[in-house]
């Protein structure tokens, strides 16, 4: 009997150093690492986000400049808004195109033919017309953000 528990004692500490040493891996390879350096990550953001604060900085440029100063910049293709591939166009809540540096010669051709149009260009007044947001061509997945200025006209930011 006392052999017995004597057995049963050794079996029990070499199970219980088992599980300690070799079950329990996370014990041993727990190495703590901290990072000392000073550098912040910075975010990633993704193309359509981009066009998105490219349109926005489009809007307070026209609200800061005013309508007329905003039109000929964004229709001026060594401008500001014509850059890193992406470009502004500005339509009226008709559908006359205002300013495009990519096709100066469709300025002031309306481009929604009636109340009953369904094309890109009535979407995207009725996007810009209930606060603006990012409209995708569900046929092509292209993409655009679209903003309105002042009620009366409004902005898409698009790739070129």
């Amino acid at each position: 009997m006392r052999i017995q528990a004597i057995f049963s004692v050794l079996c029990i500490l070499f199970l219980f150093g088992t599980l300690v040493s070799g079950g329990n891996q996370s014990a041993q390879t727990n190495n703590t690492t901290v990072n000392q350096t000073e550098s912040t990550l910075a975010p990633v953001i993704s193309p359509q986000e981009n066009l998105m604060n490219y349109a926005f900085e489009a809007r307070a440029f026209a609200l800061e400049k005013g309508k007329e100063t905003a039109l000929a910049e964004f229709s001026n293709p060594a401008g500001q808004f014509a850059r890193d591939g992406k470009i502004i166009r500005a339509y009226d809540t008709d559908g006359v195109l205002l300013a495009d540096c990519t096709r100066p010669g469709d300025i002031g051709s309306r481009f929604i033919t009636d109340d009953h149009d369904a094309g890109q260009i009535r979407q995207m007044r009725d996007l810009a017309n209930t606060g603006g947001g990012l409209y995708v061509d569900a046929a092509t997945g292209n993409y655009w953000f679209v903003a309105d200025i002042d009620g009366s006209w409004w902005i898409c930011a698009a790739l070129a």
